[in-house]
């Protein structure tokens, strides 16, 4: 069986992705999950837009660069880790919120004059955090969800944060074929999202255990196993 964690995969022809620039093998490893990042922040039109990003995990953070290349006007990053939201203000965050000591949906208010936010990605599918980020979105805004939930959404006060905001709600599951690839590439490339700094740990694939005990510890952002050590 030839699967993930293994040092060759075979996979049909047709969804195989030739680079077209000569970014690195680590800068490559991690457009599978730039490109998920890269589809959500589409779908939403981040340009000149107050960005929320729930979520500092490899996909939030970014989501992060993302949103700063795509042209928006000011990007507000949570999350309860705080050595991930020093890592948001270097992929470019405007406005970081620790959501242990910080209450986000007054940060937001007054960031956004009272308004609330034209776009919100959520990228930690805590279904709790995600039930209440409707009441931080202006009218007309877009909300994008690419946290795995695992419960119902209970949306409080449904018509005043949900019917009468008149929001569009997308949700993202992977990547488009060819188009988020290419680029996702393009931006590596140009140097307009420094996926370097997500990079925390290289390490050789007969030593897998130890990555996943960094893992599930969450000291680890982005671990790498490089195959044939």
């Amino acid at each position: 069986m030839h699967v993930g964690c293994s040092e060759y995969t075979i996979i049909p022809a047709r969804y195989a992705y030739l680079l077209r620039t000569d970014i690195t093998d680590s800068q490559a490893a991690v457009l599978e999950p730039f490109g998920v990042a890269h589809q959500a922040l589409e779908e939403i039109e981040p340009k000149e837009e107050t960005v929320l990003i729930i979520g500092c995990g490899p996909v939030g953070l970014l989501a992060t660069g993302i949103a700063k290349a795509m042209g928006a006007a000011k990007i507000i990053v949570t999350d309860i880790i705080k050595s991930k939201l020093e890592t948001a203000k270097l992929m470019g965050a405007t406005v970081v919120v620790d959501g242990t000591q910080q209450n986000l949906k007054e940060i937001v208010m007054n960031e956004t004059n009272g308004d609330g936010v034209g776009r919100i990605v959520d990228a930690s599918g805590v279904p709790s955090v995600v039930n209440s980020c409707f009441s931080m979105l202006r009218k007309g805004g877009k909300v994008v969800l690419i946290g795995l939930l695992k419960a119902p959404l209970h949306v409080e006060n449904p018509l005043e944060n949900i019917v009468f905001k008149s929001i569009t709600l997308k949700t993202v599951h992977g990547r488009k074929i060819f188009h988020s690839w290419e680029e996702s590439e393009r931006l590596v490339h140009e140097k307009r999202v420094n996926i370097d700094l997500l990079i925390s740990h290289d390490i050789a694939m007969s030593k897998f255990e130890e990555a996943f005990k960094i893992l599930m510890s969450g000291e680890g952002c982005k671990i790498l196993l490089s195959p044939g050590e």
